[in-house]
């Protein structure tokens, strides 16, 4: 089996200050603490801070840990740290009728319906999987405002060490575009969208690619039986590779990191919260390629029906 590596920098003590530094000066020129506000000062202020991460991040195409960061008691300026984060790496993206936020809190609590926010295991996949090349986040950017070391590990598998376990006849059938994906039922769309899609493909470049998104992925109806127990059973199989892969290579976010994952090439998901202690509250925003942005006239706030 392929090991995730998980790449991680360490920030040196003056880069860390001139971070703080800069959300500082930010928050000061924002007051209306609103996001596309932030988002428009970072800009004008970040100059080429932290461009050795996207470079390393996107050529790589690894998950990566970023150590060394500062440390915030408002959550306003861990939210502006987190978007800095974003668009040193490329740019931060909101979904119109998804969250129509730059920023999403993941913390246990029952009031809201997103999978993320449950205490149990959040089961290995992509996020917006169903969305076309054009929309789909490209990277995630995960920063914790409130952390500790009972905190659960947040589950790393990548496509390379998913597939190296994987038997060749089961990555032949997930291959195939013989699956269908659906979406739209939690996003109110008028009617629900379903794309037929392989399992596992490959980017412009020919690098690998694979996708899963919780119980959104079924084998096509046109399927003969035979045909769709053994496309159940690969999926199946691709699904227990990745927890299993995701447990052993999983990484417990902390204060002063973040924890930046390729969403095209990487799964993620989330262990089981263990005993009483559920003190956590987790940021995250999800990062759109310039490519992607250009491809969408330069809006950064898209639609997913793309």
């Amino acid at each position: 089996m392929i090991r995730v590596t998980l790449d991680k920098t360490e920030l040196s003590e003056a880069t860390c200050k001139t971070l703080k530094q800069l959300v500082d000066t930010i928050r000061s020129e924002t007051p209306g603490q609103i996001q596309s506000r932030y988002i428009s000062c970072i800009n004008l202020h970040r100059g080429e801070m932290l461009n050795e991460i996207k470079e390393t991040f996107w050529a790589t195409k690894r998950p990566m840990v970023v150590q060394g960061l500062p440390e915030f008691s408002d959550i306003e300026d861990t939210k502006i740290l987190l978007l800095l984060l974003g668009e040193s790496i490329g740019k931060c993206a909101a979904y119109s009728e998804y969250n129509q936020s730059y920023i999403t809190d993941i913390r246990p609590t029952k009031q809201s319906a997103e999978a993320s926010s449950g205490t149990e295991l959040l089961s290995m996949h992509n996020d917006l999987a169903f969305a076309t090349d054009g929309c789909r986040p490209a990277a995630l950017v995960l920063v914790p405002h409130i952390a500790d070391n009972t905190v659960p590990k947040t589950l790393i598998a990548t496509t390379e060490a998913i597939v190296s376990a994987l038997p060749q006849d089961v990555i032949d059938i997930l291959e195939q575009r013989i699956f269908e994906i659906r979406s739209g039922a939690k996003l109110l769309w008028p009617c629900e969208q379903i794309r037929r899609i392989s399992i596992i493909d490959y980017d412009a470049y020919g690098v690998q690619r694979l996708r899963l998104n919780f119980n959104n992925v079924s084998p096509i109806p046109t399927l003969n039986p035979e045909e769709a127990n053994l496309a159940r059973h690969a999926l199946d199989q691709a699904a227990q590779e990745a927890l299993l892969i995701g447990r052993m290579e999983g990484h417990q976010i902390l204060k002063g990191e973040a924890l930046l994952i390729p969403n095209d090439y990487c799964l993620h998901g989330r262990d089981i919260y263990s005993g009483d202690c559920m003190d956590r509250l987790l940021l995250r925003s999800y990062i759109m390629t310039e490519e992607m942005v250009k491809l969408n006239h330069g809006n950064t706030m898209v639609s997913l029906r793309l």
